[in-house]
């Protein structure tokens, strides 16, 4: 067996197991190690295994349960810089103008006092955004994870995220609807 050591890897390993149970965790990492010295070719190829092996296996609803749960950070860092502008706007219209104006790592269109489109202009995954090709759209749906740590941190509140457009698979940007109530 080849060795499982790379965290994307792992991090969907964990999630595996909490959401599908160790046996199919087991059965994964066994099919498909990938090593912390994998190169972005194999990374790539890894990451587009991994989105087939979820889509012959599971729903989209478990598929996003799964890849939600495998986020590569807590958001923290984002949601600080969205409170800054947040804090000091009389209004969400505000907070979003106040934002795009003063960042560049991401931009927000307002929809409503309660709707936001939360949008990167380039592909951050480190495990595939340097090779020049598409992937299916599940291997993106961690960045909901992301984004639900970072919104229910800004806003104190539940909030529902859906995943719009992704670079990866095709689209200008990526883009994930934000709603809270």
């Amino acid at each position: 067996m080849g060795k499982n050591d790379n965290a994307h890897s792992l991090r969907l390993t964990d999630s595996l197991n909490r959401n599908a149970g160790h046996d199919t965790a087991v059965e994964f990492e066994e099919k498909y190690p990938l090593s912390k010295s994998a190169n972005i070719e194999k990374k790539y190829e890894w990451a587009k295994a991994a989105c087939q092996y979820l889509e012959e296996h599971f729903d989209t609803d478990t598929i996003i349960g799964i890849r939600k749960d495998c986020r590569c950070n807590d958001g923290k860092s984002n949601a600080d810089k969205l409170l800054k502008y947040l804090n000091k706007a009389d209004s969400i219209e505000e907070f979003v103008n106040e934002f795009n104006r003063n960042e560049t790592f991401a931009f927000i269109e307002y929809i409503s006092d309660n709707k936001i489109l939360f949008c990167y202009p380039e592909c951050y995954c480190g495990c595939v955004k340097r090779v020049p090709k598409e992937l299916s759209k599940t291997w993106c749906y961690c960045t909901l994870g992301n984004a639900e740590g970072i919104f229910s941190k800004v806003f104190k509140k539940d909030v529902k995220v859906t995943l719009l457009e992704s670079i990866k698979s095709g689209g200008d940007k990526c883009v994930i609807e934000v709603e809270w109530r």
